[in-house]
């Protein structure tokens, strides 16, 4: 498996637990970074738009604008820093609203966590870092990343080649590339007293490595009752643990989604939640080889309303060589209310 990761590896954060939901907000964007890095600098240092895609010079930039993006929760707005550019996150936000699935490239059928990601990758699967420039496709059965020498990437841009015929070319299968997408179950505990669950109590076991989405889908309420449905549609709920690699970048996080079953697109996430809210905590390390073995330590609490989707990465990873997000303890609660029907579960591993 190929992955690339790791911003930072000197620094490790280590947040102590708290268990209060804070309701999720845009936080001010920093007015001088222009999307760019966190403070003015040489032109050199500045993210680029091509051809439709993002291009960061090197990797310490491609670090830099990650970490602005997950300072600035508004993440359409930084895109639309970059006149005419459109994200794989928004594009994937207006394939799961509305029912034209014949309107959009087979790429955007993949369900790739991780907004961070899904904002520096343009809508048709491209951004460039240094010399390379990344092309995510959508095969037959599998996605395949091509990393292309820049010496090659306008031929490819403009149709002369393919990504796949073009010199020097490598191409990669991330995470995304086994199908069906890596989905695991998970077996949530029961939590008769609430008072008495600590998000950042870990079991004395540790967590099997796994790659993919770990958690299920829920189509009941916690009395059993079927979830009330929308126009006669089903509704389900999903929620999920991630460890995923893009290539050159590698996560873990959490997310619960909501679903309904329309009536020629299949499932779509084009119905919200009244209320949601979520609590993670986990440890582990980040491997990078020929280096020692760097511990992290995350965790977060929030909340939201009227939505669809409540998302977080808790820890990634970014560099040009193979490095991975390695959680060994990973544990995860959250509660949803759709038309005031009540869905928690709690997971502790």
């Amino acid at each position: 498996m190929h992955m690339i990761g790791a911003f930072g590896l000197a620094a490790i954060l280590l947040t102590a637990c708290n268990r209060e939901f804070i309701e999720e907000q845009p936080i001010s964007k920093v007015e001088d970074n222009e999307g760019y890095l966190p403070t003015n600098g040489p032109e050199q240092n500045k993210v680029s738009l091509k051809a439709g895609f993002l291009v960061f010079p090197n990797m310490d930039v491609f670090n830099a604008t990650i970490k602005v993006l997950q300072n600035d929760r508004d993440l359409q707005s930084w895109e639309k820093q970059f006149k005419g550019y459109e994200s794989f996150r928004s594009l994937r936000q207006k394939f799961e609203s509305t029912e034209e699935v014949n309107n959009y490239p087979s790429l955007v059928n993949m369900d790739m966590p991780d907004e961070y990601f899904k904002t520096i990758l343009s809508a048709n699967g491209r951004v460039q870092i240094a010399d390379t420039l990344y092309q995510f496709e959508a095969a037959k059965e599998k996605v395949v990343a091509y990393a292309i020498p820049v010496s090659q990437a306008d031929q490819v841009i403009t149709g002369k080649l393919t990504a796949a015929s073009a010199k020097g070319v490598v191409a990669y299968f991330p995470t995304i590339s086994l199908l069906p997408f890596p989905r695991w179950e998970d077996n949530p505990i029961r939590i008769i007293d609430p008072f008495t669950w600590n998000v950042c109590d870990f079991p004395n076991s540790f967590l099997m490595p796994w790659w993919g989405q770990k958690g299920g889908s829920i189509y009941h309420d916690d009395n059993g009752v079927e979830l009330p449905r929308d126009n006669g549609r089903r509704i389900r709920i999903d929620y999920h643990r991630w460890r995923v690699g893009y290539v050159f970048y590698s996560s873990i996080g959490v997310r619960v989604k909501i679903y309904k079953d329309t009536r020629l697109a299949g499932w779509l996430s084009n119905i919200s939640m009244d209320k949601v809210s979520m609590e993670a905590c986990t440890k582990g390390k980040i491997i990078t080889p020929g280096l020692f073995p760097v511990n992290f330590s995350e965790n977060v609490a929030l909340s939201a309303s009227n939505t669809n989707e409540l998302e977080r990465t808790l820890k990634w990873s970014s560099a040009p060589m193979h490095t991975e997000v390695v959680p060994e303890h990973f544990n995860f609660h959250f509660k949803a209310y759709f038309r005031t029907k009540p869905v928690e579960r709690y997971i502790r591993e």
